[in-house]
């Protein structure tokens, strides 16, 4: 008989949804202070580090990111939003603080809280709002609320297991 292990880790990743509509209701300071900790203590290349993580609570300051990021509008209804600054000139940056976005919302949806990556590029006015000092650039604005709607968690559109992984070779199925 197999015995089941819960993973939280791996049941956050398997029903983990973009959410782009959220309820009008604060996120408590613990759960934001262990998002934005997730953040900071995610593992980076050669330990570099080459991110600053804003938070804005702000609901004016939320409403102007809303409108700076084209793919973002809905940052202006969050609870709150993490603006990602990198470093301009490290080569990993781009890479370590796409791990530190992808442990904060992993991390946000494990306390219930939905999120959703937005922009990546031409986020100059985002990072002069939230006061980036010239060395660094804003890499995503992401948005964090309770979701709006019950959302089907684990319910994903994705292609085949065996299409997108293979063991030791390209195209040996690893189940």
């Amino acid at each position: 008989m197999a015995v089941t292990v819960s993973n939280p880790v791996y049941e956050a990743a398997r029903t983990m949804l973009a959410v782009r509509e959220y309820q009008d209701r604060a996120v408590p300071t613990e759960v934001i202070t262990r998002v934005a900790r997730t953040a900071h203590l995610t593992a980076s290349a050669g330990n570099g580090q080459p991110w600053h993580f804003v938070v804005v609570q702000d609901r004016e300051r939320l409403r102007r990111l809303g409108q700076l990021v084209r793919t973002g509008p809905y940052i202006a209804r969050s609870a709150f939003a993490i603006v990602v600054g990198i470093e301009k000139d490290n080569r990993t940056a781009v890479s370590d603080a796409s791990r530190a976005i992808e442990s904060m919302m992993l991390t946000a949806w494990a306390e219930g809280v939905g999120s959703n990556w937005t922009g990546f590029a031409g986020l100059d006015p985002v990072a002069r709002e939230v006061g980036l000092p010239e060395k660094m650039t804003a890499i995503a604005v992401v948005p964090f609320g309770y979701p709006a709607r019950n959302l089907g968690k684990g319910i994903k559109k994705r292609r085949p297991f065996d299409e997108v992984v293979s063991a030791e070779v390209f195209g040996t199925a690893l189940s």
